[in-house]
């Protein structure tokens, strides 16, 4: 039997290369647990948005012997959690398709020389045999799964890879591993655990206390978008008449876009961050919020993960988020200094029936399986019952997730529902999730071969115009025949469906549909504006 390792001098590392005198106690727990057994340290660590989770595995790297692999959903985020280790004098890494054939040649052979404590790749790398055989060359200290709500929320949609990661790393050898996320619920915790091939009895699981007495958080209702704005403009001037940021989320980037534009006009410096944004117009953004030079910033949920500014001092929702989690995370991004911060939900019941079609729709844009769906509507659910809750919302959050209510007995004094005599003006109509009986599923007839130029049609789903989804359907078909090219390479079937429900009138606005960059809109954008007009177009 191999006797045990000597403890690192934790304290010591601690303090020579992040300048902290002592480890919160969560800390030091999650710490403890993954290196009280060698090889076999399963962590899962819950806790809030700024909370201090990413050093419960850099610290451990550098006390360890060889390279902390770190799973990471976002290219940006792991840029700049390589900038910040770096500056700190810990040599880090990442590995990501962007980066040039040569670049990642000398990465990988610096790797094998171990000449980095922690490397950074996204789950789709991880089946890359030569980064592989560069971490079994320079030895795996232990895995870190960062933001690990993505196995649950993306691996069953649009990032498969996800729900490999356990699969994958066994194939690797053991090493330590810790799972770290700032939302998840009791049942999605299970799923991470078993999503990883774990234990569960041999997991030890750190919750870190969600409640944030420093925040208020206010539900308002909403009936257009001007008073959407009005609100939106309201709240920034009252959180914002002193020092401090704001950031506030849409649901689309359309909408990002159009509030983005409004409140430049107003005289805020805001830029509009989503996904159709240039990777390094976006890599600028994120810049300069970080370092202070920008005050407000409307995005949507592109933005977030890893964000490291303790000064905002509100987080508006202009538009419903699609989850409870996705909106504890978002709007724990308020106040990570401890000093008093702001988060506003604006709701309209528009807002709420398109999240509603949404969520019986596919990452494709076809229809959603009826378990994708079910999913999806029930994380909707849980959001229209906070919207609508008559009693202390940080109680409430504090239920949803898995934490005790009873330490804040009698309810937090501060959110609108404990301020007002009676519970605020939001939906009293929330969605009914069960008015639309699904018939049960019919045998799916035998698929023919599909071709690059014939795919599966498929129908408009609930609550999409069905002539003009249709006639852009046919448009699509019919260029894509013209040029030789699958439909999918004019315009994927979700763009479709957007188009249909927000019709775009501009190329502008049709940069705002999900799916349809810049390319494509040049190649084929006029031709689907022309069928949203109403005119009979030919390929």
């Amino acid at each position: 039997m191999n006797a045990k390792a000597p403890q690192p001098d934790l304290d010591a590392l601690l303090a020579a290369h992040f300048g902290f005198a002592e480890l919160r106690p969560f800390q030091r727990e999650a710490i403890g647990a993954l290196l009280a057994e060698h090889e076999e340290g399963r962590v899962l660590l819950v806790a809030p948005t700024g909370g201090g989770k990413s050093l419960c595995y850099q610290l451990p790297a550098l006390a360890l012997p060889g390279t902390a692999l770190v799973v990471s959903p976002l290219v940006a985020l792991m840029e700049d959690q390589v900038r910040g280790l770096e500056a700190r004098g810990i040599p880090a890494t990442y590995f990501a398709s962007t980066l040039p054939p040569e670049e990642n040649g000398r990465r990988l052979a610096a790797l094998r020389r171990g000449a980095f404590k922690l490397v950074y790749a996204a789950p789709e790398r991880l089946g890359h045999a030569g980064l592989g055989a560069a971490l079994a060359a320079a030895g795996t200290s232990l895995v870190a799964i960062d933001e690990a709500h993505c196995i649950v929320q993306w691996g069953h949609d649009f990032r498969p890879d996800y729900l490999r990661i356990g699969e994958t790393l066994a194939q690797r050898g053991k090493a330590r591993m810790i799972a770290c996320t700032a939302t998840a619920t009791r049942a999605a915790r299970g799923e991470i655990v078993r999503r990883l091939g774990w234990d569960p009895r041999k997991v030890v699981t750190v919750l870190r206390g969600f409640f944030r007495p420093n925040l208020t958080l206010r539900v308002a209702r909403a009936r257009a978008p001007r008073e959407v704005l009005a609100e939106v403009r309201r709240a920034l001037a009252e959180a914002l008449a002193g020092p401090g940021a704001g950031i506030v989320y849409t649901a689309t980037r359309k909408s990002a876009e159009a509030l983005a534009a409004a409140l430049r006009q107003d005289g805020w410096d805001a830029p509009a961050y989503h996904g159709g944004t240039a990777a390094a117009e976006r890599a600028r953004i994120s810049a300069a919020f970080a370092a202070r030079e920008t005050r407000v910033l409307v995005a949507t949920n592109a933005f977030g993960m890893g964000v490291d500014r303790p000064d905002v001092r509100i987080v508006v929702h202009a538009e419903a988020p699609g989850s409870l989690e996705a909106y504890y995370q978002e709007v724990g991004r308020a106040g990570r200094d401890g000093l008093d911060a702001r988060g506003l939900l604006l709701v309209t019941p528009k807002d709420l029936a398109l999240r509603r079609r949404l969520c019986r729709l596919g990452p494709d844009g076809a229809l959603a399986t009826r378990a994708e769906a079910s999913r999806a509507l029930g994380r909707l659910a849980e959001l229209v019952r906070y919207i609508d809750g008559k009693s202390c919302r940080h109680r409430i959050l504090l239920r949803h997730f898995g934490d005790d209510p009873r330490v804040i007995d009698g309810g937090c004094g501060r959110c609108d529902v404990c301020v007002e005599a009676e519970a605020p003006d939001t939906v009293r109509d929330p969605p009914r999730f069960e008015d639309e009986p699904e018939p049960p599923p019919k045998e799916a007839p035998p698929r023919e071969p599909t071709s690059p130029t014939k795919r599966l049609e498929l129908a408009a789903p609930a609550g999409v115009p069905p002539e003009l989804f249709e006639a852009l359907r046919r448009y699509r078909r019919a260029r894509a025949l013209a040029l030789g090219v699958p439909a999918y390479v004019v315009a994927p079937n979700r763009a479709l469906v957007e188009m249909a429900m927000l019709r775009p009138a501009s190329t502008e606005e049709l940069l705002g549909v999900r799916g349809m960059g810049k390319g494509r809109v040049a190649a084929h954008g006029q031709g689907f504006l022309r069928v949203i007009g109403g005119e009979a177009v030919e390929a």
